[in-house]
């Protein structure tokens, strides 16, 4: 296979990459990705790399980032940096050329946020959204994770439907049920056999069958779909009557493909991109298929050949960036001549270190790379007697790693060996847990990535709904968070809560943000601890009070250690979302653990997957138990090209032959699982063998020892003990020595290690500070802007809890003399912040359109169905849902004037409006020295005279306002946001709803007159709010509005006073229409942004 050349010629089809463990798979997508954008070929909009788990994808989406950020700067010339081939390449050329690529990747670095850098499952959501109607999807279906309730239903229903009036009973119990309908489901694409025969094996394959159909029927019906279902919706889509149109639209979408881990594909994966992309658009597939071990998540590594069979290019890397020589020898001398599976052998690479990294003391068993602890007593041990010695040897080995002074080589220089760098790497998570305590009693920090996960923890999830509230204070998000032990309202409470109530709540919760913010989670906790009704007490209170106050105070730590690393907002929420979401798959903390920065890491195989360490510890390598006897149960494997599930039990005619080729399978699974956990190492890897009665024999360690090395291909599944050369020891192979692999035994009686904590000399005396805090840097709002002002909580209005961006009325205008006139349709209504959020909720979820007078009746209908469902979340005393509905109802049908065509609402198609457009964008460098005193400035630069506001600037001159610094994060949701005009030309308009009550008891329309509205705007700073709404539409319709230009697509803001609208023909009264200048909206955004200062 030809070597990968990373200035070569670039792939035009179908290529595959094929790597080695350490070898530079994502430099090379890094480089490919560069290349691919540096020459023109695309853009960052049309540039796709695919991976299979969110957090590979998040680390390549940096990876690229920062891979176009260092080739831009060697293009530029920076004497810091030292090109590698493809900068060489790109730096090839006229000034004039070289120039161009820079400005392709300056743009690409600014537009990588378009690309997609997903996961396969995002990239079908993303494509499938695409798509549209030409896939054919229910775009009211809900994705949910977990149906395990559902299947549940489903078995229990069909079974009791199928057996419980059957003349012999059922053919077999409940449990077998279960199983079948579980694995039926997870492997969805697999066809079950055996096929054609009666008896209990046919009706198993029945009811599997069965299962599998109605459970389908089952989730269609209730609008429910999973990660796989957009795999399968996708490849529907393709395979139908409009595919090769839905074909054709994704490729002009995507023009590039990458798709990293490849040999983690399931064949569905690989019919999507074979289907859309494979002949037409460049096509890179990068994988390793010796590193093929999730197939009991449906990874196949038969879509992999197929892959390379289709595939018009091959080449591969070949040089190890990761491993010392002595590693990379061993490693190859242990898989010389194995098959890893049909097609798949270990090949020879390069080693790019010259020598080991780990420094060892003279004569210290750690200068050996590769180390097998071996242990043959005369007769064989029992597993638990074997797995008894291994963990007191592995724990003494660990506590000698950490006390023998060895040192690691790093690029600026050697330092001392840390608990950290050594992993111990497991099958099985119960060992892992006997390992971890066996290493925590002897005094060793130890990280488990088992079960036990602190993220899995009910103090985790009250963690993050804190810390969701206070990134995204919205209703929801709050009310949640008062929900947890941090408030400690319980359901109840949060039914009977008075608005008094909740406002202290989200007041609470308001200083904690600001604490946070100010002296980090270790602040907001000591908070926490010292609240009127602490956290402390009320959970020491219950039962298992302790173990939870620990976790709290466990992640406390871990979230203040990540917080003081800048890591902060939405990307903390974001990363202790990833910890809970994984905390059974991936990446697990053991509880109780004060940190895991300094300990030592005990792994499955398939979580360590991608990771690397200088020292790996390996004690199951030689532990595998293999029933020999037949349990019935399902058995996944491959006939061919098929995908099989066996479901039909032990004594199903063919059972044996299946039998065979399951186990043949799952024999090179196993090799493949130890090569992964070999090539984890960079400088020294320990492995242990034991002679035991029927752990030993068909371990995959075993079968790589005692296999016949003269005869290539696959190891037999088990070598015997008593057969094996020798005296089936691995001190008789004289191969062994000649790898660099290092023989020893392990000595029979172990005395009890434990590790001696190395301390540090204290300075002792008062601690100064010497920095300083940006007290006006923040993430704020329209609300905490003029908080001063309103002489209120900002954070509830941020909230939206009671919609507190509606100011309490002034009390002269309830005295005022009423105008006579027209009555309010809401006259009778009461008002208050939790109306407001009442009202808000009925617009969000309300389907309005109704363009003709007979669809009026229908709207009625669904109007007071919305007005039911929000009066039951948000209740507010005195209304009721007919007379709520029917008060609203005139709002919708009061044409809107030069805002909207002079249309109403009802005139506007669910398809034409955007509902709560939430936003967040930063203001200004961390330097920023604007303030709303140059708002100010620019409004009043900009608004003509005969402008309704052009007195407002004046007003935001207030000093309690003007003086504040614009420094940090602006965030707020835009009530609406409307497309007006037609398809080829449209504007777009700023809609917010108020429910201010600008007169008394005796409310009439003409209280919400021009004249009126805009004193009520004024005094409450909403053309501040409204503008900074044109901002953020403004920045949205940049990114996703072809040829967007403000002066055709601004149309403009409209605040919907909803108590003064008239209804049909009522005029104009309730309607505050103001029209920004497109230009003060530009001055102000690239003013917000701080760009042209010095």
């Amino acid at each position: 296979m030809i070597p990968f050349d990373p200035a070569g010629r670039l792939p035009t089809g179908t290529t595959v990459l094929e790597a080695s463990a350490g070898t530079g798979k994502t430099y090379a997508i890094g480089a490919l990705a560069v290349r691919y954008l540096a020459e023109g070929v695309v853009r960052a909009d049309e540039l796709a790399v695919i991976s299979f788990s969110r957090i590979a994808s998040a680390e390549l989406r940096a990876k690229v980032r920062q891979r176009i950020v260092r080739t831009i700067a060697c293009l530029q010339g920076s004497p810091d940096l030292t090109p590698d081939p493809a900068d060489r390449l790109l730096a090839t050329g006229t000034p004039q050329v070289v120039a161009e690529r820079i400005a392709r990747l300056e743009a690409a670095a600014t537009e990588l946020d378009r690309s997609a850098i997903m996961t396969i499952h995002q990239f079908c959501q993303a494509m499938l959204a695409e798509l549209g109607v030409q896939a054919a999807v229910d775009t009211q279906a809900r994705l949910t994770e977990d149906l395990s309730r559902l299947l549940g239903q489903v078995c229990a229903d069909l079974y009791l439907a199928r057996y419980a009036r059957h003349p012999d009973g059922a053919p077999f119990p409940l449990a077998i049920a279960q199983s079948l309908a579980r694995e039926a489901v997870e492997r969805l694409t697999s066809e079950l056999r055996p096929s054609g025969v009666d008896g209990i094996p046919g009706e198993r394959r029945e009811f599997a069958l069965a299962v599998r159909a109605e459970f389908e029927r089952r989730k269609q019906a209730a609008s429910l779909f999973t990660f796989d279902d957009q795999l399968l919706r996708l490849e529907q889509a393709l395979q139908g009557p409009t595919g090769q149109v839905c074909a054709e639209r994704l490729r002009r979408r995507c023009r590039v493909v990458l798709v990293d881990e490849f040999q983690d594909t399931d064949p569905v994966q690989w019919a999507i991109l074979r289907q859309t992309f494979h002949g037409h658009v460049p096509l890179v597939l990068i994988g390793d298929p010796k590193q093929s071990i999730y197939s009991f998540r449906g990874a196949d590594v038969e879509a992999y050949r197929d892959a390379v069979a289709n595939a018009a290019e091959h080449y591969s890397l070949a040089v190890n960036w990761r491993s010392d020589p002595g590693v990379v020898s061993a490693v190859s001398a242990l898989f010389a001549g194995v098959s890893l599976g049909a097609g798949i052998e270990v090949p020879p690479v390069e080693c790019a270190q010259p020598a080991s990294r780990l420094i060892a003391p003279d004569g210290s068993p750690w200068r050996a790379p590769a180390r097998l602890r071996c242990h043959a007593p005369n007769r064989p041990a029992s597993a638990e007697e074997a797995r008894r010695l291994i963990t007191q040897d592995l724990t003494a080995q660990v506590v000698d790693l950490l006390s023998s002074g060895l040192q690691v080589v790093t690029p600026d220089g050697p330092r001392p060996l840390q608990p950290k760098d050594v992993a111990v790497l497991v099958t099985r998570n119960r060992r892992g847990k006997e390992l971890a305590d066996a290493l925590t009693a002897a005094g060793v920090a130890v990280s488990f990535g088992g079960a036990d996960s602190i993220f899995a923890s009910h103090a985790a999830g009250d963690w993050l709904t804190l810390l969701r509230a206070i990134d995204q204070p919205q209703r929801a998000n709050l009310r949640a968070a008062f929900l947890t032990d941090f408030i400690g309202a319980d359901l109840t409470d949060l039914a009977t809560a008075d608005s008094a109530q909740l406002t202290a709540w989200a007041g609470q919760l308001q200083s904690w943000s600001h604490l946070l913010a100010e002296a980090g989670v270790a602040g907001l906790f000591a908070a926490v601890g010292a609240a009127e009704d602490p956290l402390p007490v009320r959970v020491l209170r219950r039962p298992r009070g302790e173990r939870d106050l620990t976790d709290y105070r466990h992640l406390a730590q871990l979230l203040h250690a990540k917080h003081t690393e800048g890591i902060r907002g939405a990307a903390l929420v974001g990363w202790l979302e990833e910890q809970v979401t994984e905390s059974t798959t991936t990446t697990d903390r053991l509880r109780r653990l004060e940190t895991d920065r300094e300990a030592v890491q005990i792994l499955t195989v398939h979580k360590a997957k991608g990771l690397q360490f200088p020292v790996v510890l390996l004690p199951e390598a030689a532990d595998l138990w293999v029933p020999d006897t037949d349990d019935g149960a399902c058995l996944d494997y491959h006939d061919g090209e098929v995908r099989v599930l066996d479901v039909g039990g032990a004594t199903a005619p063919g059972r044996f032959e299946r039998l065979a080729q399951y186990q043949a399978e799952r024999g090179e699974d196993q090799l493949r699982a130890l090569y992964v956990a070999l090539t984890r190492a960079q400088s020294q890897v320990t492995m242990w063998w034991t002679r035991t009665w029927r752990n030993t024999a068909a371990s995959p360690l075993h079968r790589l020892l005692f296999r016949r090395r003269e005869l290539p291909g696959t190891p037999e599944l088990g070598y015997p003990l008593d057969s094996a050369p020798g005296d089936g020891h691995p001190r008789e192979l004289a191969w062994l020595s000649a790898a660099g692999v290092v023989v020893e035994e392990c000595p029979s009686l172990i005395a009890d290690a434990h590790l001696t904590p190395t301390r540090t000399a204290l300075q002792h005396g008062p601690l100064a500070w010497q920095r300083s805090i940006d007290q006006s840097w923040r993430r704020t709002s329209y609300s905490g802007l003029t908080e001063a002002v309103h002489a209120r909580s900002p954070f509830a209005a941020d909230a939206e809890l009671e919609h507190l961006d509606e100011p309490p009325a002034d009390p002269a205008a309830d005295a005022a003399a009423v105008p006579a006139g027209r009555p309010s349709p809401m006259a009778a209504l009461p008002g208050g912040t939790g109306f407001g959020s009442l009202v808000h909720e009925i617009f969000e979820n309300l389907d309005w359109f109704a363009p003709t007078p007979a669809d009026r009746g229908a709207l009625a209908e669904r109007l007071l169905a919305a007005t039911d469902a929000a009066n039951a979340r948000f209740a507010v005393p005195g209304v009721t849902s007919p007379a709520l509905a029917e008060a609203l109802l005139p709002g919708l049908l009061t044409p809107l004037g030069r805002l909207t065509d002079d249309r109403p609402l009802a005139a506007i198609s669910i398809g034409d409006r955007l509902s709560e457009l939430g936003f967040e964008f930063p203001l200004g460098r961390a330097d920023s020295t604007t303030t709303l005193a140059e708002v100010a400035q620019v409004l009043r630069r900009w608004l003509p005279a005969d402008d309704p506001l052009a007195g407002y600037p004046d007003a935001l001159a207030d000093p309690s306002l003007s003086g504040q610094l614009l420094r940090g994060f602006l965030t707020g949701s835009i009530d609406s946001v409307l497309r007006i005009g037609p398809a080829d030309q449209p504007r777009f308009v700023v809609i917010d709803y108020k429910t201010n009550r600008l007169g008394g008891d005796d409310l009439t329309l003409e209280h919400y007159s021009l004249e009126a509205m805009t004193e009520e705007m004024i005094r409450t700073h909403y053309p501040l709010q409204a503008i900074l709404y044109c901002v953020a539409l403004h920045r949205f319709l940049g990114q996703r509005v072809s040829g967007y230009r403000p002066e055709l697509h601004l149309g403009g803001v409209g605040y919907l006073f909803v108590r003064g609208l008239a209804g049909e023909g009522g005029g104009p009264t309730g309607n505050f229409s103001w029209f920004p200048p497109a230009g003060l909206v530009v001055e102000l955004s690239e003013l917000l942004a701080d760009r042209g200062r010095p």
